[in-house]
Order: structure tokens, then sequence, then C-alpha cells
């Protein structure tokens, strides 16, 4: 992975996904509760989120997404409509074999995250990076044209 200097910058968090996450269990704890069903193993979604860093320079946006253990061919990465979107699959390593936990922490199956981006950016430009289990992506700014003023002339 690359090397790179950062300057620091204000963290700024978009809640609205987590609103909705938490919606989406609530909702799912209600049905349980209602329709008397033994409660889920685990009290995540579907699609486990994984952890991840989004910061900002003056020319690019960056974003950090934690992935141990995915396979670089399991993930999917797609930009549409200022969305960036990770998805892919954890997949379990020891599949078939008769386990007893004391403990589970690990989230296996499929992932998918989305990340509102706070600039435009140029889709064509966009790399991203894999090693030691974090998925790096590289989404550079793209320039707009600053205001300009616009002659009248009479008719």
């Amino acid at each position: 992975m690359r090397r790179r200097r950062y300057k620091m910058i204000e963290l700024r968090r978009d809640w609205s996904e987590v609103i909705v996450t938490m919606q989406k269990e609530m909702e799912r704890l209600i049905d349980e509760v209602a329709n008397r069903k033994p409660p889920s193993v685990h009290f995540a979604p579907k699609a486990w989120q994984p952890a991840i860093d989004v910061f900002e320079t003056d020319s690019e946006i960056v974003v950090l997404i934690e992935l141990a253990g995915v396979s670089e061919n399991e993930i999917e990465v797609t930009v549409q409509h200022n969305i960036l979107t990770i998805r892919g699959i954890r997949k379990d390593i020891k599949r078939g074999i008769k386990r007893i936990y004391s403990q589970m922490e690990i989230a296996w199956g499929p992932f998918e995250r989305n990340i509102t981006l706070s600039a435009n950016v140029n889709v064509d430009k966009i790399k991203a990076f894999y090693e030691a289990g974090i998925l790096e992506v590289v989404l550079p700014k793209r320039n707009e044209e600053k205001s300009r003023r616009v002659n009248i002339r009479a008719s």
C-alpha cells in the first residue's frame, strides 16, 4: 500500500446510514417479539458493515475499509450519484466443521457499506488498493468551475 501523508481535517459523519440501520434492526426485533419467534443468534443485519475511515485532502476523498479475511476478488466497489458502495462477502474459512463457540465476534457472509461523498468525484480516475486486509479507495475530486460573471446584452 502506498504510504502518503495527509493533513488532519474535521470529522463529519453521515448519521442517516446509522439511523436507517437502527430502524431496520428495531423493526426486525419487534417482528420477532410480535410473532414469538426465537431471537436471532446475531443481532446484526443480514449484510454486516465493515469499519471505515473517510477523510479529504484538497484534491481527493480517501476511504479506508477494514476487510480482513476477504479475498480481493470478492470485493465490488461502485460509485453512483455521489454514493460510494463497497460490497462483497467474507467466506467462512472453516465451513463444514462442527463447532461449539465460547465466543463469536467475527462477522461472516455478505457485507455492504454505502458512503455519501461530500464532493463530486471524477469517476474515471478512481483507484483502489488492497493490502493486509485494508482496502484504500482514492476518489479524485472533480474540478468544478467557479462562478463566473455573465455579460448581459441589450436586445
